[in-house]
């Protein structure tokens, strides 16, 4: 009995050992694949304009962000402008269609599954030193390609499960679940569309979420950025 528990043991060990080697594996390649660790390391403030296209309609938007400290989204729509800001301790958003006319503070609920977009480097950069954890969840097969899912659990407790391409080892799709106005809601974004900036990174330009398109038009590294955008005011 003592030598099948032993067995089992070392089984479950080597089991374990595989998973962190798996994953470990792939977190490197896709690191290198979007432009390496120590050329993302210097991206300390990020400003994408793009436009959002839904049911025909082309909505541009202006996001800019200063790494850790603070986020902000403009956009504007048949005249009413939208606005979404997120700092550590705060957020606020604005948006008339959804009856907001003006900056209302959303919810801790709300700002703990945002936390994580201050993160202008990618989080799998340095996601130890992050604070973050990963898990191999093995391989899924989807519409005839392969991929290595990953499941990553931030400090600030926020789950995903990310789906990496096995030819390019950049992400294909990423799942997640968040909460709105007290309901669980499940959300998957495919990233389409891959381009190399001017310092080396690399990022998609498109992210399809099904009921809409997120088009990129221009990514600005570094740009000096304002932090009192963030205010709230």
């Amino acid at each position: 009995m003592k030598k099948l528990f032993l067995s089992a043991f070392v089984l479950l060990v080597a089991v374990i050992s595989l998973s962190a080697q798996n994953v470990d594996e792939v977190i490197s390649k896709y690191v290198q694949a979007i432009g390496g660790a120590e050329k993302w390391s210097k991206v300390q403030s990020l400003k994408v304009e793009g436009q959002i296209e839904v049911q025909g309609l082309a909505i541009p938007f202006t996001m800019q962000a200063v790494h850790m400290k603070g986020m902000r989204v403009d956009a504007e729509f048949q005249g009413s402008k939208i606005i979404d800001i997120t700092t550590p301790t705060k957020g606020w958003s604005q948006n008339p269609l959804m009856g907001k006319t003006s900056l209302e503070e959303i919810t801790a609920d709300e700002l703990k599954t945002k936390l994580d977009e201050l993160d202008v480097q990618d989080e799998f950069v340095n996601y130890k030193e992050k604070g973050s954890t990963v898990e191999y969840l093995g391989k899924e097969e989807e519409e005839g390609t392969s991929y290595q899912k990953v499941k990553l659990t931030t400090k600030n407790g926020n789950e995903k499960t990310y789906y990496f391409d096995l030819n390019t080892y950049l992400i294909y799709k990423e799942e997640t679940t968040i909460k709105q106005q007290g309901q669980e809601i499940k959300q998957a974004v495919k990233y389409l569309d891959y381009q190399t900036l001017e310092n080396g990174i690399k990022m998609a330009f498109k992210s399809d979420m099904g009921m809409m398109m997120m088009v990129t038009k221009k990514v600005t590294v570094n740009p000096t950025i304002d932090e009192a955008i963030f205010s709230g005011k």
